[in-house]
């Protein structure tokens, strides 16, 4: 019963961390299984740079309303 506590925080970043990636990566048009770079610890701040690069869903659009 001493891997409970280890299991119960990984469930908890997985919920905490990986969720918000998931959603936050499913409407920007990437596929959501880029959320387990998340947790690779230096792959997750690469991708992190990588995507504040990316061209965003408002950034594809050219509809202008004047």
């Amino acid at each position: 019963m001493a891997n409970s506590s280890g299991l119960l925080a990984l469930l908890a970043s997985i919920v905490l961390i990986g969720f918000p990636v998931w959603r936050i990566l499913t409407r920007l048009g990437f596929s959501p299984w880029f959320t387990v770079l998340a947790f690779i610890p230096v792959v997750n701040v690469v991708s992190l740079w990588l995507l504040s690069y990316a061209s965003w869903p408002i950034q594809r659009t050219s509809v202008q309303t004047t």
